[in-house]
């Protein structure tokens, strides 16, 4: 597990590239979004179904994942409860969120979206630690939480780091959570160099 320090400081590069990340998809709106990191934490593979049906807030959701290798290698999730990701898609092209063109366009939407959100949030990491990450294509998924993610590797996945969200946008709250997920060798690797940061 990683210490209350390096959770910090996991924290604060997320921040960064949250930040970066509402900057740009305020530009795509045309407003203000803010997105805010409430919390850190780091589970057992046991524990992540249960976690993402909490901070997923029911059955369905709208998950869009990155998947990253380089220095470190695993998966970034954006997840967004159904009506939130109509929501945000609605906002995104001016359109009625139950209308046929949401329901047509809102997949790409959340492919575009979640990798705006994934590339900042990774981008800050690979930068503030010195380790260029590669990107896979992002690939969009809709439906129960257990029927997405209920396959994980375990071998890989031994422990998994999520990142709680709170989207507000133009007065709506649209909730979302960001799951980062490190294959195991590559979080011992992130823990070692989270140490030589906080010492230095």
């Amino acid at each position: 597990m990683l210490s209350s320090k390096q959770i910090d400081t996991i924290t604060e590069i997320i921040n960064i590239g949250v930040g970066k990340g509402s900057a740009s998809l305020g530009q795509m709106i045309n407003g203000e979004i803010l997105l805010n990191v409430p919390y850190v934490n780091v589970i057992n593979f046991e524990d992540v179904l249960s976690e993402i049906q909490k901070l997923g807030g029911g059955d369905e959701v709208h998950s869009v994942e990155m998947k990253f290798s380089g220095e470190y290698e695993g998966s970034a999730n954006v997840i967004l409860p159904g009506e939130s990701s109509k929501l945000l898609a609605s906002l995104l092209i001016h359109e009625d969120p139950d209308s046929a063109t949401i329901a047509e366009m809102k997949d790409g939407l959340m492919i575009e979206t979640g990798n705006i959100i994934l590339n900042a949030i990774m981008g800050s990491f690979g930068n503030i630690l010195d380790a260029p990450l590669n990107y896979h294509m992002p690939q969009s998924y809709q439906g129960d939480v257990v029927g997405i993610y209920g396959l994980l590797d375990k071998q890989r996945y031994h422990q998994v780091l999520v990142c709680h969200t709170n989207f507000s946008i133009r007065g709506k709250n649209i909730s979302g959570d960001i799951l980062i997920m490190y294959e195991m060798s590559s979080f011992n690797k992130l823990s070692d160099v989270l140490n030589k940061m906080i010492e230095s």
